[in-house]
C-alpha cells in the first residue's frame, strides 16, 4: 500500500471538450434542480415552524455543518485527485481510506453529541441535534463514494443522486409536516436523505468500481491529512464565515431573530449556488495554464470576472429593491421583518460571485495559504462587527456585518493578487454593467411602489429585458469574451487568450 501517492496518472489521456462540457452541464443541472428542491424544503420547514422554532433549527443545522467540515479537513477534495491519478489502485486507496473516514466520522459525531451537553437547548432541539449528528457519519461515507465517481469524471452519477436524494427529502418532509411533527421529525427527514445518498453510492461503487477490503495504512493516512489540511483549513473558515451570524445571534439575541435572519440568508445561499456551479469548470483551466504562463491564468480570470459581474449585479439590485416583497412571497407574512435583512445583504451577491473564484485562482497558483489569509481576515471582521452591531441593530446589524465582511474578503483577495502581479481595472469592469442596471432598475422601482404579486412579476421581467437590451446597446460583452469562456468549458487552448 505504501507509495500510492507517488503513482502517475492512469487511464486514458483522452481529454475531450465534449466530456468536459457534458460534465459541466450535469453540474449546472443538478445544482440548479437539486438546489431548488432543497430551497423548497427550507421554505416548507420555515413556514411550518415559524420564526421562533426555525431559529433553533437553523442554529443546529449550521453547527452540524461546521463540525462536518472540520472533521473532513479537505479529505474528499484530495481523494478526487488521488483516485484520478491512480485509478488502477482504487481498491487499495478505498481500502485504506474507509477506516480513516469512519474514525473521523465517529469523532465528528462524538463532538456533536458532547456539544449538546454544553449548549443551552430545549429538549426538542437537543434530540434534533442528536439525530443530525448521526447524519454526519453517513455523510462522510457517502462523500468518499461520491469522490470516486468524480475522479472517473462520471458527473452524471453525482448529478442523478443529488436530484434523487432531494426529491426523497421533499417527500419525507411533506409527509412529516402533514403529520404535524416537530424538530425531531424534520431532523429525521434529513437523516433519511443522507442514508438514501449513502446507500445509492455504496451500491454503485461496489458493483461498478471496487470491491475493496479495509486495511490500515498509517503512512498514507498521514499523507492524506497533510495534503488536505491547507485546502481544508480554508474551506472550514469559509463555512464558519457563512454561519457566524447565526451562532452569534443565537448568543446575543432571540430565537425569533435567528429564524428571521436565517430565512433571508437562505435566499442568499440559494443564489450562491450559481457562482459555485459556474466556477467548477474554471479550476482545471486555471491549473493547466498556470504551468504554462501566469499571464494566461490572469487573462482568463479577468474574463470570468467580467461575466460574473454581468450576472451578479442585476441579481443584487433585484434583492436590494424588492427584498421585502420577495421575502413575504417566499416565506409568508410571519417573516416580513426579514425583508429588510435581505435588502441589506442584497449587494453581497456581487462579492459572493467574485470571492468564489479566489479558492480556484490561489490554488492554481499554489498559493493556498493566501486563500486562508483572506478568509481568516473576513471571519475576524465578521466576529468583531457582529459583537458590535447586533446589540445595536439586531438582525440588521448581523446583515450589515456579513455584507462588510464579504467586502473585506474581496479587497484582501484583490490586494494579494496585485502582489502576485494581477491588477484588475475594477472601475472599467463595473462601469457599463452599472449603467445598464441603473437604467433598468426603473422597472423594479415601479414594482416596489405598487407591491402586488403581478406587479412584482411584471417588474422583474421588465427589469431583465431592459438589462439585456441596454447591455447589448452598450456592448458590455464582446465576442472575444464569449469565445474565451467557451474555450474554458471545452478545455482547448483558447485563441482568445493569445490575443491578450
Amino acid at each position: 500500500m505504501n507509495g500510492i501517492h507517488s503513482g502517475t496518472p492512469a487511464g486514458s489521456k483522452e481529454k475531450t471538450g465534449h466530456r468536459v462540457v457534458r460534465n459541466a452541464m450535469f453540474g449546472v443541472f443538478s445544482q440548479v434542480l437539486g438546489g431548488g428542491l432543497f430551497f423548497l424544503v427550507a421554505i416548507l420547514v420555515a413556514r411550518h415552524l415559524g420564526p421562533e422554532s426555525y431559529g433553533p433549527f437553523s442554529f443546529i443545522f449550521a453547527f452540524v455543518a461546521v463540525i462536518h467540515m472540520v472533521a473532513d479537513f479537505g479529505l474528499s477534495q484530495i481523494l478526487v485527485r488521488e483516485i484520478s491519478r491512480n485509478k488502477q489502485k482504487l481498491d487499495e486507496i478505498l481500502g485504506a481510506v474507509m477506516p480513516l473516514v469512519t474514525i473521523l466520522a465517529i469523532m465528528g459525531t462524538g463532538i456533536i453529541i458532547m456539544s449538546v451537553q454544553l449548549l443551552i437547548l430545549s429538549a426538542d432541539a437537543a434530540q434534533a441535534m442528536y439525530i443530525l449528528g448521526a447524519s454526519v457519519l453517513v455523510t462522510f461515507l457517502a462523500a468518499v463514494y461520491g469522490a470516486v465517481s468524480r475522479a472517473f469524471e462520471q458527473m452524471g452519477v453525482n448529478a442523478l443522486v443529488l436530484v434523487l436524494q432531494r426529491i426523497f427529502l421533499l417527500i419525507l418532509v411533506l409527509f412529516s409536516l402533514d403529520q404535524e411533527v416537530g424538530l425531531q421529525g424534520i431532523a429525521l427527514c434529513y437523516l433519511g436523505e443522507r442514508i438514501f445518498q449513502w446507500l445509492f453510492l455504496y451500491i454503485l461503487v461496489r458493483r461498478k468500481y471496487s470491491r475493496y477490503k479495509w486495511r490500515v495504512d498509517i503512512s498514507y493516512w498521514r499523507y492524506l491529512i497533510r495534503e488536505g489540511l491547507p485546502v481544508g483549513a480554508g474551506l472550514v473558515l469559509r463555512r464558519i464565515s457563512w454561519y457566524l451570524d447565526i451562532f452569534i445571534l443565537s448568543a446575543l439575541s432571540t430565537a425569533s431573530a435567528v429564524g428571521l435572519f436565517s430565512a433571508a440568508f437562505r435566499i442568499i445561499q440559494m443564489i450562491n449556488v450559481i457562482p459555485f456551479t459556474l466556477s467548477i469548470p474554471v479550476f482545471p483551466v486555471f491549473s493547466r495554464l498556470a504551468i504554462e504562463s501566469k499571464d494566461r491564468v490572469f487573462a482568463i480570470y479577468v474574463r470570468v470576472l467580467k461575466v460574473f459581474v454581468l450576472i451578479s449585479l442585476p441579481i443584487a439590485t433585484w434583492l436590494f429593491i424588492l427584498g421585502p416583497q420577495i421575502t413575504i412571497v417566499t416565506f409568508g407574512d410571519a417573516y416580513q421583518p426579514a425583508g429588510e435583512v435581505l435588502q441589506v445583504m442584497g449587494p453581497m451577491v456581487v462579492f459572493l460571485f467574485l470571492n468564489g473564484l479566489y479558492v480556484h485562482i490561489f490554488s492554481a497558483l499554489n498559493k493556498q495559504s493566501h486563500f486562508m489569509k483572506v478568509v481568516g481576515t473576513a471571519v475576524v471582521v465578521n466576529i468583531v462587527l457582529d459583537i458590535a452591531l447586533i446589540p445595536l441593530w439586531g438582525i440588521l446589524g448581523a446583515a450589515l456585518a456579513t455584507l462588510i465582511s464579504e467586502i473585506v474578503l474581496f479587497i484582501a483577495g484583490a490586494v494579494l493578487l496585485s502582489q502576485l502581479g494581477l491588477v484588475v481595472a475594477y472601475l472599467q469592469l463595473f462601469f457599463r454593467p452599472m449603467v445598464a442596471v441603473l437604467i433598468s432598475s426603473a422597472a423594479l422601482l415601479w414594482a416596489a411602489e405598487l407591491p402586488s404579486m403581478i406587479n412584482v412579476i411584471l417588474g422583474s421581467i421588465g427589469f431583465s429585458v431592459l438589462y439585456v437590451a441596454v447591455g447589448y446597446v452598450l456592448r458590455i460583452l464582446h465576442e472575444d469574451d464569449v469565445s474565451t469562456i467557451l474555450s474554458v468549458l471545452s478545455r482547448k487552448s483558447p485563441a482568445a487568450i493569445k490575443k491578450l
